[in-house]
């Protein structure tokens, strides 16, 4: 049995849109209003939700899946648990591709890392961006490229 704090959710997108600003932060690449750091975090969070599923979008997409191919799964006579790895595999093979400690980004790193800057340009909480794009990309790559829900407890 899986433990549930193994699996990944929206608090790890949390939790790496908290590595991300502090990391920029520390370089000196961002300056950020200090009472609104925890506004900040969500609003990274929330932003980032398209581009990066967790485990617990897979478990549901794929639990969501079983349910309506119930017909087709019995047709194939597969059991309930085959059934799941199956449709987990065929998950992972669409989504899978740029995964990171259990976050599925949905497209190359480098193309969050530019979202990310974006952002960063437009948003409330962010006082001032002092990097040229190509040091923020470099930073923000190698923090998304290092996340390790383990490192951070």
């Amino acid at each position: 049995m899986k433990q549930p704090s193994k699996g990944t959710n929206f608090e790890t997108i949390k939790l790496l849109s908290q590595s991300l600003i502090r990391k920029l932060e520390s370089q000196k690449m961002i300056a950020i209003i200090r009472e609104n750091r925890n506004d900040l975090v969500d609003d990274l969070a929330n932003f980032l939700v398209p581009f990066v599923y967790t485990q617990e979008d897979m478990e549901n997409s794929v639990l969501e899946s079983i349910g309506e191919k119930n017909e087709m799964l019995d047709e194939l006579r597969l059991s309930g648990g085959e059934a799941y790895r199956t449709l987990k595999q065929t998950w992972l093979s669409k989504h899978g591709e740029n995964e990171v400690d259990g976050l599925y980004f949905q497209e190359p790193v480098k193309y969050t890392a530019m979202r990310v800057i974006q952002y960063l340009f437009k948003a409330d909480f962010v006082d001032e961006v002092f990097a040229d794009d190509k040091t923020l990309e470099k930073a923000l790559v190698s923090t998304i490229a290092g996340f390790r829900r383990s490192k951070l407890h």
